[in-house]
């Protein structure tokens, strides 16, 4: 495994770093170039996200402007749709319903007419006629009879009759006859009917009317049929009475269906065919009053007002305003890094942890944009899942400052106002300031619904100020309240993810990580049991610790198990391992070889840490818990060794100091402290309070005055709280009571 040179270069203390490392300056010079850079491409995909199509459609439904709104082009149309609609209603209403006519029941009603004629004409009495025509026409008037007989005796007159039946059906031959099966509900009152044959095109329809093709019109006696079936015969008593014959027989033979494909296909083409009616606007028309709530057809006028600028926007026009947005986010990038060079110096100087911060802000831009193409007041979300993510990453100061800046440029984007800006970032702070250690994914449910309430009642407030339409306010108070539930939904979803590849690391992952049966754990009291124990025990004084100063307890726990992993390389060169009355393997080795051995145990406990993906801040702990401190023990023994020589060569403190580096967080600081005053209590014959409180005095200070605090931020009150819950702690480990003097009576 390579790893970085400054950190395993037996050296000085850190404060010294910059001589030992002859292009530190440039080192630094490029990491400062690298941030830079990071910035400035992340305020470049901010300012092209913020800036989006051109300027921002900055009105919603139910808005009440705070003036008259006019329009601001030439002119333009607003498609009206309800005029529209109307129209094509009635284009489609107009459309008669298409039928289609067979006319075979008809030709068979003639030519049985036909046969009955044919009959009538070869007898003499109706009691001759065949009982085929008896079955088909029932009774026959001996009137009727007389009239066929006379009208079928001779070929001549059979076929004129043939031809006059014809003539008097043709009319229902051409139309046909409308059954009695119910037309669709839309169709049943249609009052007249598309028809064309079966094997005839759809252009070759001809248009009746319903009284034409309805059987109870044309078997009433005084209907156009009637008149024209009678007339057509001669003479037109025989007419009369072939229709008193066949008139209750139209309803049973109808010829007509309704063709539904046909009917819908020709209704759609109708409403196609009807042009959009625009309503014309010109340049200072009144769109809508001041204080009147936007409703939905003046925001169509206004985006389409909106797009017609945004169309004649020039590219000149354009850059300026990208520019501009390149400017303010410049503004914002900036203050941002100052409040970390301030108060996150760490931070601030890690590109890495830099570059994270700017994908959050532009993955919440981007995530911003998409979500607001649907009117769902859906910015929210993602600011409130960045933000959380920033809070589990860096901590609630920097998630603060981060979701202010986040919300300024959402509503930068989209036009918003100050009560959007409170809205966004007071209800996603909520979440953080709750969001505490993550020890169970229902904790990121509470939290998501404690920013959905947060998110509802300032969403409420708002439209309450703005004056919105009551309607309005409780649908965009309820999306904002469901948005800030989904995300914790959402983060708890994600979680797993950034922790495997962001190195994100929370209660969850800790807890899991802590557990006994994880390998190195198991390995370590397997190969050294001495060390195992220690550990466990560090553990315990350091999350005293951190609970007294409010850092994280479980963090420092954790990394108390695995601070020491290094020493089962060689568990037996370390004295927790070695049994009583052992000789020390160091017994015969120098100074400078044990001290190497020693000192090693931080690399090997790295690389080991890094083979089993231990999370970086625990990485970080194994690294710092000794931080550029002097192993004294074997130093003194080289100096003594040296001063007996016969030729002493002098030796260098540097060769007998950790690599580091110092403590770089106040959880690294306290696992330093613990883990020299655990190794050191044991030493104690007789231990005391009073010589506890000296031990862990005099450790503390030892290591105040040797720099390695100068780097983690711990300040002197903090320092004090540590040193009395490590007191406290070692006297319940040896359980010792402080004794308090008894009252005098009185």
């Amino acid at each position: 495994m390579n790893l970085p040179r400054r950190r395993w270069k037996f050296a000085r203390p850190a404060r010294n770093a910059e001589l030992e490392f002859g292009s530190g300056r440039s080192n630094r010079h490029r990491d400062r170039r690298l941030r830079i850079l990071i910035m400035a491409a992340a305020c470049l995909v901010s300012a092209i996200l913020v800036h989006g199509k051109g300027p921002t459609f900055g009105f919603r439904l139910g808005q009440r402007p705070s003036r008259d709104l006019r329009l601001n082009v030439d002119e333009i149309q607003r498609r009206n749709i309800l005029r529209s609609n109307a129209v094509r209603q009635v284009r489609e209403d107009g459309v008669a319903p298409r039928m289609i006519h067979d006319p075979k029941p008809i030709e068979n009603l003639i030519k049985s007419l036909e046969d009955l004629g044919a009959a009538a004409g070869k007898v003499h009495q109706v009691e001759e006629l065949p009982p085929s025509a008896i079955q088909s026409w029932g009774m026959i008037s001996k009137d009727l009879f007389e009239n066929l007989r006379e009208a079928n005796d001779v070929p001549e007159r059979r076929d004129q009759f043939a031809r006059e039946l014809r003539e008097a059906f043709n009319p229902i031959l051409r139309e046909g006859i409308l059954g009695s099966a119910p037309l669709p509900r839309i169709d049943q009152n249609a009052t007249q009917f598309a028809i064309r044959l079966e094997n005839e095109p759809e252009q070759r329809s001809r248009i009746v009317t319903r009284d034409k093709v309805s059987p109870e019109r044309l078997s009433r006696p005084e209907s156009e049929f009637a008149n024209h079936f009678v007339s057509s015969f001669r003479p037109p008593e025989l007419g009369q009475r072939l229709f008193d014959l066949i008139d209750d027989k139209l309803a049973g033979v109808p010829t007509l269906t309704y063709d539904e494909r046909e009917t819908l296909r020709a209704r759609e083409q109708a409403r196609a065919e009807v042009q959009d009616i625009f309503d014309p606007f010109k340049a200072g028309d009144l769109i809508v009053r001041q204080n009147q709530p936007i409703d939905a057809e003046t925001l169509d006028l206004l985006r389409l007002e909106h797009d017609r600028y945004v169309s004649q926007l020039s590219f000149a026009d354009i850059f300026e305003r990208w520019l501009a947005a390149f400017g303010l986010c410049v503004s914002l990038y900036a203050l941002f890094g100052y409040y970390l060079s301030c108060n996150e110096p760490r931070l601030a100087r890690d590109a890495s942890k830099i570059l994270l911060l700017c994908l959050l802000i532009n993955i919440g831009l981007a995530s911003m944009r998409v979500l607001t193409i649907q009117s769902w007041d859906a910015e929210s979300l993602p600011v409130a899942v960045c933000g959380m993510v920033v809070t589990i990453a860096f901590g609630m100061d920097v998630a603060i400052m981060f979701t202010l800046g986040l919300s300024l440029l959402t509503c930068l984007a989209l036009g918003a106002g100050i009560d959007e800006l409170i809205v966004l970032a007071a209800g996603t702070t909520g979440g953080i300031v709750t969001l505490g250690d993550i020890r169970s994914r229902t904790k990121l449910i509470k939290v998501g619904t404690t920013i959905g309430a947060a998110f509802f009642l300032l969403t409420w407030a708002a439209g309450l100020w703005q004056r919105d339409p009551l309607d309005l306010i409780l649908a965009t108070s309820l999306w904002r309240g469901v948005w800030g539930i989904m995300a914790g939904f959402f983060l708890g979803g994600i979680l797993p993810f950034l922790e495997s590849y962001l190195g994100l690391i929370t209660g969850i992952s800790l807890l899991e990580l802590g557990q006994a049966r994880h390998p190195l754990l198991q390995e370590l009291v397997q190969r050294a049991p001495g060390t195992y124990n220690h550990s466990m025990t560090v553990g315990v004084l350091a999350e005293s610790a951190a609970e007294a100063i409010g850092a994280n307890a479980l963090l420092v726990r954790v990394g108390a198990y695995f601070h020491d992993i290094g020493k089962m390389v060689k568990p037996e060169y370390f004295i927790e391992n070695q049994p009583r009355g052992q000789t020390s393997k160091h017994a015969n080795l120098t100074p400078a070889i044990s001290t190497m051995i020693i000192i090693g145990h931080v690399k090997d406990g790295y690389e080991l840490g890094r083979e089993h993906n231990l999370p970086e801040p625990i990485l970080d702990l194994i690294l710092q818990h000794h931080g550029t401190t002097l192993v004294e023990y074997f130093y003194r023994e080289a100096a003594k060794r040296d001063a007996s020589a016969t030729n002493p060569v002098g030796i260098h403190e540097s060769a007998f100091r950790y690599p580091g580096p110092p403590p770089q967080s106040r959880e690294a600081a306290i696992l330093m402290i613990c883990d020299a005053v655990e190794s050191a209590s044991r030493t104690l014959s007789d231990p005391t309070p009073a010589r506890l409180e000296a031990l862990v005095d005099e450790l503390t200070n030892k290591r105040i005055h040797d720099g390695q605090f100068d780097e983690c931020g711990l300040t002197l009150k903090e320092l004090a709280a540590i040193k009395k819950s490590l007191t406290v702690s070692l006297m319940g480990l040896y359980h010792l009571r402080i004794t308090y003097p008894e009252a005098k009576s009185a």
